[in-house]
Formats: C-alpha cells, structure tokens, sequence
C-alpha cells in the first residue's frame, strides 16, 4: 500500500493508504466516504472517452483532440460564459480557470457561492487561512459543538480525528475531557456523540436560541421561556452555563444554518455569539463543514488573483463581483459554460438546472452524471488526488499536497491538463 490523501471530503485525510488491485480497492485508515472515492477508480461506468452530440444526436465518442478543439470553438464564440465548480480539484487547476475567464471575459464561480457565499458578510470564516487549524481544535478544545450538520454522514473521521475522540494537549483523555453539543432540527446519527442532544423547532430554534444565549453569555438573563428554541429551558440552561465555562469552544456548523430560510439572521448571532465569548476569555473559534476538498482553496485562489473570493466577473476591468450567478442562468445572462469536477444539475434547483440545460455544457467529470448527459461536450479526467499531484486545502485552509496511488487508466489527462490544451488553443499566456 501506499501513503495518500483523501479527497472524499472537506477533512482531507492525509494519514490514509491505499492500493489499487485488479478486483478493486484495498485501504488502511479510509472512512467509508473515502473508500467509496477510490472505488471510483475501477468503477464500470467510469468515463474514459472523450463525447460530443449536438441538441439533434446522441452523444458519441470522439478523439480527445476534436473534443479540445469544439470545446475551445464554443467558447471563443462565447460573448458571456461560465466557468464553474472548481472545489473539487486542485488549485492549480482553479488558477488555470481564473486566466481562461479572464482571457474570455467570462464569469468565474465555484461551489464556494452555493455552500457558503453568506459567510463573508456575517464575518464568519470562510476561505481564510492560517488563522484555525483542527490541529489546535484536537489539542485545546473542550467544548465541542455541531450546528446544523451531521458529521457522522458528511465528515467521517471529522469527530474521531480531531473533535470528539482523540488526546490532545491540553486534552489528555480525549472524549472524557470534552462535553459535546449537537444541535439540529432531527435526531441524528451524531447526536449519539453528544452530551447535549438538542433538537431544536425547525422554523423559529436557532434564531431563539442565539438570542437566548446571547442574553446569558452577556450576563443579562432574565426568565428564560419554558422552552428555548423548542429544547427544555433546562437543558438551555446547562449547555450555557457549560459553554461559558469551557476553557476553548470549537462550533462546527453546516447546511442546516447555511441553507435555510433564516441564515441572514442566524449567521449574524453565531458571529456575535463568538465575539462575546473571546471578548469573556472563553476562546471560542467557528469553522463552516464545507462539503469538498478544495472548497477552501478555491476561494484563496480567486481572492489572490481578483481580491473577489467567488462569482467574478471579468467582463469588466477591473474584475468585479457578480451579484448572482444562478440568478444570471434564469435569466439567459450565459450563452455558454465550462463545468470543472461538478455535477450542478443534480445539485441545483430547478430553474437553474433547466436553464443550463438550454446553452452548450463542456464538463470536465469521472463519473457520468446528470450534467454530462446534457452535455455538449463530456472531458473525461484523472481523479483528484488519488491519480493527481497538486494541493488542495481543507475545511481549515490548511495546504495539503496531494499524493497519488495509480495513473489514470486509458492515459486520460488531468484537469489541469485539458485546460491547458484549451488556453493553448485560446491563446492565453
């Protein structure tokens, strides 16, 4: 077996190994998130030829070499394409794609404005580096809280690498030396973790119990309700007089805050709820469970190159922010688009997808997919990490340099390098 690195989620396990045989894969340390990733290399409907159809024909297969050269025809003819997705692949290949946007005036977006364009504005984290790392989490944190996300299904290993399980520094017993809170909207695998199992009213929980505990934790309560958020006053009670006296509080949150109806309130109280507590001297870091590997390092490479961390649109100079990229779609704002390592009709909602369905569609994918059924033109590419070098960065904006097991059969090329044979043809420099 060899050393490699996982690109199966956000996490980016780097303490992994892995060996491909001729019946499949066999691993040391993989979750079953991970072990499904490899599969995928000896998968059967794995893609390995290059496609094209028109709107009137089937897709067929054709030469790699006639896929670059319509691929690069579509979108010279392009007066406004989009070039999307991006978070699951290297950031040598995003920085590829920002010099290709630029060079054909395009817009520019990843996964990054759909999982978590909000944080920005609500002062959270989301795309900074250096500043968090789940090393620190695993050695200081004692309290531990999931908000909105189910780590036992997103994030395997998440709770026994670095939250809940293991030893750290300043944690010599690992989970008897944390309390750890889940708070969802339904009972949950994870919730079998926690020492608070709090289920909270669907349409009014997190915003009460914000506010609520925004109130304790400034040293104003008052009477609190019967319930809180729909959780027992007191239970509210011993989750917030425990978190105020925790010596390092970690909040993990997911789509169940980045997703729903009220994240333009809920997401300004977890900021404040985090400034409060560092302002008492209870350190208190929070960290959003992006769903991808380089959903992180997607936005790193879009800040350093335009200072606009997602949606750039480069039909102007200087760059500026698009304001919506879905809502452009609606709208017919794209005649064109490049899709990178994503499969947005499956993911999207529904006007979206169908109004994707109405321009030519390159998509560069492994997998067949609902998006490269309606593509014009279908890349086939080497699979992140396991067949690639390159770097990506985790959830924390760590940089973690990828290490692959086995080439890619059928010598397909990388992401990087269909891109690069498409700047060639487009003459970008």
């Amino acid at each position: 077996m060899q050393d490699t690195v996982c690109c199966g989620c956000s996490v980016v396990c780097d303490d992994v190994a892995a060996e491909v045989t001729k019946t499949g894969i066999q691993s040391l340390g993989l979750c079953g998130l991970g072990h499904a990733y490899y599969s995928s290399i000896r998968s059967k409907s794995r893609l390995t030829k290059a496609q094209m159809k028109s709107k009137s024909t089937i897709a067929k297969s054709v030469p790699f070499k006639i896929a670059y050269e319509e691929a690069s025809a579509i979108l010279s003819k392009s007066k406004h394409p989009l070039l999307i997705g991006w978070s699951n692949s290297p950031i040598e290949v995003s920085q590829l794609g920002l010099k290709l946007a630029k060079v054909l005036k395009g817009v520019y977006d990843s996964t990054a404005s759909y999982e978590y364009g909000q944080l920005r504005q609500n002062k959270l984290v989301g795309g900074e580096t250096g500043k968090i790392s789940l090393e620190e989490i695993r050695n200081f944190a004692d309290f531990i809280v999931y908000w909105g996300v189910n780590p036992a299904e997103s994030h395997h290993r998440h709770a026994s690498r670095y939250t809940v399980f293991p030893a750290g520094e300043k944690i010599p017993e690992g989970r008897e030396s944390r309390i750890v809170a889940v708070l969802d909207i339904r009972q949950t695998e994870s919730m079998r973790l926690a020492n608070h199992q709090l289920i909270l009213d669907a349409e009014i929980g997190d915003e009460q119990f914000m506010t609520t505990l925004l109130t304790e934790i400034r040293g104003r309560p008052g009477t609190p309700p019967v319930k809180v958020g729909g959780i027992p006053a007191i239970e509210f009670l011993s989750f917030a007089k425990q978190i105020q006296e925790a010596n390092y509080i970690a909040i993990f949150y997911g789509n169940g805050l980045l997703h729903s109806h009220h994240a333009s309130k809920t997401l300004p109280l977890l900021s404040k709820v985090a400034r409060v507590l560092n302002k008492k001297n209870r350190p208190c870091v929070t960290l959003p469970m992006v769903a991808y590997c380089n959903s992180i390092g997607v936005v790193k490479a879009s800040q350093a190159e335009t200072k606009i961390p997602y949606s750039v649109d480069f039909n102007s100079q200087p760059p500026k922010p698009h304001e919506s990229v879905f809502q452009g779609l609606i709208t017919n704002k794209f005649d064109a688009a490049l899709i990178v390592g994503w499969d947005p009709i499956s993911m999207l909602p529904a006007p979206i997808a169908r109004a994707l369905q109405q321009i030519p569609l390159i998509t560069l994918a492994t997998q067949p997919s609902l998006t490269t059924r309606e593509s014009t033109i279908v890349i086939p590419t080497a699979l992140t990490g396991a067949e690639t070098t390159g770097t990506v960065y985790r959830m924390d904006g760590s940089a973690v340099p990828l290490q692959p097991i086995t080439k890619p059969p059928a010598n397909l090329p990388t992401e990087e390098q269909v891109l690069e044979q498409l700047t060639t043809r487009l003459g970008v420099k």
